[in-house]
């Protein structure tokens, strides 16, 4: 099995290496050790031309910057789901575990009962990227591991990508792939050169999936693990402690009748909310903001404390507010339907989303979403 997926990456990575039409190649590659880097490296704060979702960091990660790529993938009928984070990391950035080097894959796998697995590893043997006008493939590689992704080019519409996982020693092997439904964008700005990427202070964003058609098909410990849902991906980088810099952030992304939904919005140590919105239906944007109060969330029900407080349990749902200009807006209610991940300091939910332009039908739908509260 092991065998298999080197052989399956290598073809990967050999079509991302093709020529263009011209017969010029246009392949780079770039690496991602195990180790920190020493000394100062440059983040990229501004958006480049075909660089949405490449790493952010030249020429590498040091003891004070972050950079991870998100993927997961949501049930349209029950509460299965699936997420993996791709991180490159300094100690104590996170508030993740330091595996003796930067590199770090998470892997939470959330089943129909609403029970949870914890499958992350640790790629110690390093990751590369292969990038072309084509797209970008990645190998994250450990001792009896491997995980890898490509993605096609975010410059034509309803880009795919897919998500190997090789794991035979921490019982996962299978793959899943999304089909995007909505258009690649930065918090503030649609996919083009020269936009500013921050998010947060000192954190910044970039969305190449804001939602898709995904199918998984996982073995989990010798168990058949399918699901079909809609999906996401993007990446975040920065610089410093996360915790250091946050006081609350509430993030999420779902599908609710005919609309995709992402919304932001955290609270920086110094009391300053911050706000990103997105809604599409179809290929059109209906609002994207960072507006004050784009979009505004907030907790309901139990434990609904605003803002929340380290080691306080999850809240039975959100209330989501998005202001979309012009006297019109669009309200969304998330309820709480399983755990995915729940620590002092960090949990990520899924389930039931109803919400719709306010006035109009109202829709039902999937979601997934998280909260930090440090």
């Amino acid at each position: 099995m092991y065998l298999a997926s080197i052989l399956s990456s290598a073809l990967i990575v050999a079509s991302v290496a093709r020529s263009n039409p011209s017969g010029q190649s246009c392949v780079t590659g770039v690496e991602l050790p195990f180790k920190l880097i020493d000394g100062h490296t440059h983040i990229e704060t501004v958006s480049v031309k075909g660089g949405l979702d490449l790493p952010k960091l030249t020429p590498g990660v040091n003891a004070s910057t972050w950079d991870w790529w998100y993927f997961d993938a949501v049930s349209a009928t029950d509460n299965a789901a699936i997420s993996v984070v791709l991180y490159n990391m300094a100690p104590n950035s996170l508030s993740i575990p330091y595996p003796g080097g930067p590199l770090f894959i998470a892997v939470r796998v959330t089943f129909k009962n609403g029970t949870s697995i914890d499958k992350s590893t640790v790629p110690n043997l390093g990751a590369d990227f292969q990038i072309s006008d084509r797209g970008l493939a990645s190998q994250w590689r450990g001792n009896t591991s491997l995980h890898t992704f490509t993605g096609s080019s975010l410059n034509v519409p309803n880009p795919i990508y897919t998500l190997s996982i090789n794991d035979p020693g921490r019982g996962v092997v299978g793959s899943f792939q999304l089909k995007s439904v909505a258009p690649p964008h930065y918090p503030c700005h649609l996919n083009r050169p020269g936009v500013s990427e921050q998010l947060f202070p000192n954190i910044w964003w970039a969305n190449a999936v804001p939602d898709a058609e995904a199918v998984v098909d996982l073995v989990i410990d010798g168990e058949s693990f399918h699901l079909r849902g809609n999906g996401y991906h993007d990446k975040n980088w920065g610089s410093g402690s996360l915790e250091a810099i946050t006081k609350t952030w509430y993030w999420g992304h779902g599908r609710v009748g005919p609309y995709s939904l992402v919304w932001f919005d955290a609270v920086d140590k110094s009391g300053k909310e911050y706000f990103s919105s997105w809604i599409t239906k179809g290929d059109k944007v209906l609002t994207q903001s960072c507006a004050c109060h784009s979009v505004t969330v907030r907790p309901w029900g139990k434990n609904s404390q605003y803002p929340p407080i380290p080691g306080l349990a999850g809240p039975s749902g959100f209330n989501i507010r998005y202001d979309m200009g012009n006297g019109k807006a669009f309200t969304a209610n998330f309820t709480h339907g399983a755990t995915q991940l729940d620590t002092a300091n960090y949990q990520r939910f899924t389930g039931p989303i109803t919400g719709g332009i306010e006035g109009k039908k109202k829709h039902k739908g999937m979601a997934l979403c998280e909260q930090f509260k440090y």
